[in-house]
């Protein structure tokens, strides 16, 4: 009788015993699905992340337009480019430099030094002279695969209410584009300079 109590009581504790180690089998596996999910799910944000884009609209864009990793369209570059030139061509001596300061954010980081010195230096002629100019587009050229755009318009100065030149410009804008964002590298009056102020002071002495 005793025998058969141990060995009843044996087969119980072996059956608990069999059953612990299929539950715990059965919770290491639960943990490992869970492990691996995780290391799944993380990878996939991280991906996400890193493909994430900020995209910013310039004013008066109305039309669909699209972006496609490092390129925008040209509906988009000429729609920034007209609200670029609003800023960078057309001023009075008590907005110029709160333009010329919106203008510079977006400037791309390597060109900002280089724009910050020259649209302050003339931001100063601008404020010293009393100009006050006004560039009318005509026309804008973009081509999207060198990244230079052309515009040709027309520039007016005056100083003190009088009209010191009325004549077709042309502006150039070097650009490029990162994570989906428009930045320039440069604006020109010609093909190869950069931004010279020297046409205020050659008006500026016209004025006089």
């Amino acid at each position: 009788m005793r025998e058969g109590r141990i060995k009843v009581k044996l087969s119980n504790y072996l059956s608990d015993k069999a059953k612990h180690k299929g539950e715990n089998r059965l919770l290491k596996f639960t943990i490992l699905v869970i492990g691996i999910v995780t290391l799944l799910n993380t990878g996939i944000m991280l991906k996400a992340l890193s493909y994430q884009r900020v995209v910013i609209v310039p004013p008066g864009l109305q039309e669909k337009t699209t972006i496609q990793g490092d390129k925008l369209d040209e509906i988009y570059v000429s729609t920034f480019v007209r609200y670029i030139s609003s800023l960078a061509f057309s001023y009075t001596p008590a907005t110029v430099r709160r333009q010329f300061d919106e203008l510079l954010l977006h400037f791309d980081p390597s060109a900002y030094p280089r724009g910050k010195t020259t649209f302050y230096n003339l931001a100063e002629k601008v404020a010293n002279t009393q100009v006050t100019q006004v560039f009318y587009i005509n026309k804008i050229i973009v081509n999207t695969e060198t990244r230079k755009i052309e515009i040709e318009g027309t520039r007016r100065q005056y100083i003190d209410d009088r009209k010191v030149e009325d004549g077709k410009k042309y502006y150039y804008i070097d650009y490029t584009i990162l994570n989906g964002r428009f930045y320039i590298m440069a604006i020109a009056e010609s093909a190869a300079e950069g931004v010279s102020p020297s046409h205020i002071q050659e008006e500026a002495q016209k004025g006089k």
